[in-house]
């Protein structure tokens, strides 16, 4: 028996440095939300309001918050270590999504430095939080109108195209608008030309949705400098989005973070010949942003400017109108945002803001104004670290009324 104790004693202290040198935690949140929205289909603003209790990962509007993230560490020596994370999210309605995969990376970093590869957040959508008081729910700027670059808004139905010979307001309900010398203007579905193969290419990748696949990145800096620099690329020649990048330039002090952050992308006209835009289709986007965050007190106050051409209020990329004549015309998508936002802590509650204007690049000449204001108040109820309740109210005001929308949330966060 004393000899199986000794053995067991021997055993024991050769694993334990080993498990001291490599580590892997389990973390993650879950949140839920109940939204009380109105939400326009149609021309008209007379959207009844319903009550929404499905979410996408935690958050109805945009995607949340909910995921379980296993990160392993472990020091190779000389100061260099190993990392990796696998993450999944999943609806907390419904239960289900867990093949729903967020970040996937394995990589080695050492004290100024680091390299992963795979699936994982860009650097263009991982500044959002230092802006947004409100990131991860229903009351958030991303994707929500608006505030911030993000996923596709109301595909389909994108707006109405303007003509000098219109004398009304008349929609003709198979497809487009009459005007006085009978022509009816209309416009190709979300799943044609440029912006079909931008969603088959997930353009979110390069805004505040989404996340970046096959990608390589390249890091530099470290926290007592303050200054970072980071690099994201796909150079996989067989992938829709090959040539694709991400940069972002930070510098973080105790009081004040500042970045700059660029997406691009560069698309094979070859895949949009066939639409009626041909030669005419763009093949090449960009967004870029700087902005920063400033604390004191308890207040943090945040600022950000963006252009977009993918992800905007209206969609992304070229999409086809047909004029007066039944001419197929090119139309470039996108605009910018500004954004600012602040938020107080007392104890255990913070009460929140951001307020946002877009201006949109569309010309006017083919379509009505889709230029928004939105805004986003309300307050937060900190249990703990870990455990926070939420509540406020979220609008659009588009110059499109079919953009418009608001949206009463509450829900509870709980991290782990």
């Amino acid at each position: 028996m004393n000899r199986k104790i000794l053995a067991f004693a021997v055993a024991a202290s050769l694993v334990a440095p080993m498990a001291a040198q490599a580590d892997v935690k389990l973390s993650g949140a879950i949140q839920a939300e109940v939204n009380s929205a109105q939400v326009n289909e149609g021309w008209e603003d007379d959207a009844d309001r319903i009550t929404i209790t499905k979410d996408g990962e935690g958050a109805s509007f945009n995607g949340g918050p909910n995921n379980l993230a296993f990160d392993i560490d472990e020091k190779l020596g000389n100061g260099l270590s190993a990392f990796a994370r696998y993450q999944v999210g999943f609806n907390t309605y419904s239960n289900s999504g867990l093949s729903n995969g967020k970040e996937a990376y394995v990589g080695l970093k050492g004290s100024a430095f680091h390299i992963k590869f795979g699936k994982m957040t860009g650097v263009y959508k991982g500044s959002k939080g230092l802006i947004d008081p409100f990131a991860g729910t229903s009351l958030q700027a991303r994707g929500t109108g608006g505030g911030m670059s993000g996923s596709t808004y109301k595909c389909g139905a994108a707006s109405r195209p303007v003509d000098t010979n219109r004398d009304s307001e008349t929609y003709n309900p198979n497809g487009g608008y009459t005007d006085k010398a009978g022509a009816v203007f209309t416009e190709t579905s979300c799943s044609e030309g440029i912006k079909g193969y931008l969603g088959k290419s997930s353009h979110g990748q390069f805004t505040h949705s989404s996340y970046v696949s096959d990608a390589i990145e390249l890091g530099f800096g470290n926290k007592k400098q303050g200054f970072s620099a980071t690099i994201q690329g796909v150079i996989d020649d067989s992938s829709d989005i090959d040539g694709a990048g991400l940069v972002e330039l930070r510098y973080a002090a105790p009081n004040f973070t500042v970045f700059a952050s660029g997406a691009f992308t560069d698309l094979s006209v070859d895949a949009v010949k066939n639409t009626a835009l041909g030669d005419e289709a763009e093949d090449s986007f960009v967004n870029w942003k700087i902005g920063g965050q400033f604390k004191m007190a308890g207040v943090k106050l945040g600022l950000q400017y963006e252009e977009a051409e993918m992800g905007a209020l209206e969609g992304d990329g070229v999409k086809t109108i047909t004029d007066i004549n039944g001419l197929k015309r090119a139309a470039q998508w996108g605009g910018a945002y500004v954004t600012g936002s602040a938020e107080y802590r007392w104890n255990n509650v913070s009460l929140a803001a951001w307020v946002s204007g877009y201006m949109s690049d569309k010309e006017d000449w083919w379509y009505t104004d889709e230029d928004a204001l939105s805004w986003s108040i309300g307050a937060k109820y900190h249990f703990s670290k870990r455990t926070m309740l939420f509540a406020g109210y979220r609008q659009t005001d588009s110059d499109n009324d079919y953009r418009d929308e608001n949206v009463f949330s509450a829900g509870v966060r709980h991290k782990f």
